[in-house]
């Protein structure tokens, strides 16, 4: 067994353990751990195993380290076994119901025997719910509407969560034994901000597929294991679907083009692939005289007389017009990116300084970062007041006096927009004026008319101070829908009024999404890819940001942090102009 298939052993092992309550939450956290540490190691655990090294590894403790020792020998663990068969497979579905966690979930268990969703809808409806100690009819309520919510998203995953356990896999796939090539397919691979599981497509000869398909099956419980020809399909303890086909290597290709999807853009290959003669299928493309010989799929939509389709844009077959006429965008990338902006601190809600914040960029190659800690209507979140806002301001002139040949600081905030669409501290003299920019966001009053939360978002991008409108829905995804506003009304205004909109790229969010920016650009608002970070690790974020702009059709041109300092400096004094 690998590391990354140990890693996912012992995720699991800590899922099933927060299941069980509060006298298991320091063992779920140390296993968690002990998975992220076996993931980060660049050398075989059977190599740890056999130098008796595998307890010095940072991270693992005595209990952990000889999970991961019964793992190296015996391909299984007893503990994960025995864990299984304990914790009933419908709570973890409970998890996913906002406003409980694993605490809420036990006591519920304890209390009035909840294993399902079905169960805990019958007594929160029944009222059971708000009785237990710890609840209320409040929580019961948001219950009975999360139980909603989590329904219409049903077996669905956010982005990054099943990124991270796609990536273990596909690590896991590429190290085995024969195998030629391996990568990700289905809608993760399209940038689907949720998806309902992880695919891939392997290619090897006979023996190797069902070798492989054989070790994909057992990194999960056997009860969940599906075979079917050269597919095989299982789950994880967190609910989490993965499927994957082996092929031979002359249809990895095709295969990989059909796995990826969408119906509709396979379709319209296949439809387009007939007219001229040629049939395209999840085997090969083929014409008349044999196979087309296709060694990516850039030669396969070459063959069709078509530019190479990124896979993000593959959601319908509207791309293939532009394909046709070579005129597809050419996507924004990491390397774009010159800085970003909405970054907390320890000033409000932030776990790092101004200057951790400040290095890390510079770590990343950056050339600016743009500080905008929750303003003072965000007291839950240590809000900053007038005069903390400006006592930040000098720490940010003094490290940007001392550090100008490195990176730029730009002092700003996040502004809450109050219910009647003003934006907090507008009132108080000097204080927006005095910041390179300033982030309108929502923060409560959710739940306003759709007609009140329009006006309340077009006064807010009337302020002339506000620079960017920040995670523009409220969205939370598979945990909170956006409130309802007119989203072409106030695309309509951003543009008119030259306010920036955001692409908050916390995995949590990763809003605005992408449906919404061909309206967007076709209206002239530009976009700001942001964090939204809280610790320096965060500002990685980024990348979902990214993925949110690619499948909106956004190119560099199209995104604030793609240009230049001097460009950006400009950029935000023409909009205090």
């Amino acid at each position: 067994m690998d590391k990354h298939a140990i890693a996912l052993a012992l995720e699991e092992i800590a899922t099933l353990l927060r299941l069980q309550g509060e006298s298991n939450r320091f063992r779920a956290r140390a296993f968690a751990t002990a998975a992220r540490a076996i993931e980060k190691l660049d050398v075989d655990p059977q190599d740890l195993l056999e130098n008796d090294r595998l307890e010095k590894v940072s991270g693992l403790g005595p209990a952990t380290a000889r999970t991961v020792r019964e793992l190296i020998e015996t391909g299984s663990s007893r503990y994960l076994e025995e864990l299984r068969t304990r914790v009933p497979s419908g709570m973890r579905d409970l998890l996913a119901v906002p406003g409980l966690g694993p605490m809420k979930v036990e006591t519920l268990h304890q209390q009035l025997g909840i294993n399902t969703l079905d169960e805990l809808e019958a007594a929160a409806r029944a009222g059971q719910v708000a009785r237990v100690r710890g609840f209320g009819e409040r929580l019961q309520e948001r219950i009975l509407e999360g139980i909603a919510f989590v329904r219409s998203a049903s077996g669905r995953r956010r982005y990054a969560q099943a990124m991270l356990t796609a990536q273990r896999l596909l690590a896991f796939l590429r190290a085995q034994p024969g195998i030629e090539r391996a990568e990700l397919a289905g809608e993760l691979r399209r940038g689907l901000e949720t998806v309902d599981g992880t695919d891939f497509v392997v290619s090897g000869r006979p023996e190797t597929c069902e070798a492989v398909l054989e070790a994909f099956l057992g990194v999960a419980p056997p009860s969940m294991a599906k075979r079917a020809g050269d597919r095989a399909e299982t789950m994880l303890a967190d609910g989490l679907r993965m499927r994957v086909r082996c092929v031979p290597d002359e249809q990895f290709v095709t295969a990989l083009l059909f796995a990826t999807g969408s119906d509709r853009h396979v379709e319209a290959l296949r439809a387009r692939a007939e007219r001229m003669q040629l049939k395209l299928a999840p085997d090969g493309l083929h014409a008349r005289g044999g196979r087309v010989q296709a060694r990516d799929e850039e030669d396969v939509y070459a063959a069709l007389e078509l530019a190479w389709v990124p896979p993000e844009l593959r959601e319908d077959e509207e791309s293939l017009t532009l394909a046709a006429l070579d005129a597809l965008p050419s996507l924004v990338t990491w390397d774009d990116l010159q800085g970003c902006f909405h970054c907390h601190t320890v000033y409000s809600d932030g776990r790092a300084t101004v200057a951790d914040m400040a290095e890390a960029a510079i770590e990343r190659g950056w050339t600016y970062l743009g500080i905008a800690d929750h303003s003072q209507n965000a007291g839950y979140a240590g809000g900053l007041r007038a005069q903390d806002l400006r006592r930040q301001r000098a720490e940010i002139d003094a490290w940007n006096s001392r550090n100008a040949s490195r990176l730029r600081l730009f002092a700003g905030v996040e502004a809450d927009i109050l219910a009647d669409g003003r934006i907090d501290l507008a009132d108080e003299p000097g204080v927006l004026d005095s910041l390179d920019f300033v982030i309108g966001s929502v923060h409560s009053s959710f739940r306003m008319s759709r007609e009140d939360m329009t006006k309340r978002l077009l006064r807010a991008l009337d302020e002339p101070r506000l620079t960017m409108l920040g995670h523009p829905t409220g969205r939370l995804l598979l945990g909170r829908a956006g409130y309802e506003f007119d989203m072409d009304a106030v695309l309509e205004r951003a543009g008119e009024r030259g306010v920036i909109v955001e692409i908050n790229s916390d995995p949590h969010r990763m809003d605005l999404g992408w449906q919404h920016w061909p309206a967007a650009k076709a209206r002239g608002v530009l976009a700001a890819i942001n964090p939204d970070a809280h610790s320096t690790e965060q500002l990685d974020y980024v990348h979902y940001g990214i993925v949110m702009a690619r499948k909106g059709g956004l190119e560099p041109a199209d995104v604030l942090n793609t240009r230049t300092l001097e460009d950006v400096q400009q950029t935000l004094l023409r909009r205090k102009a």
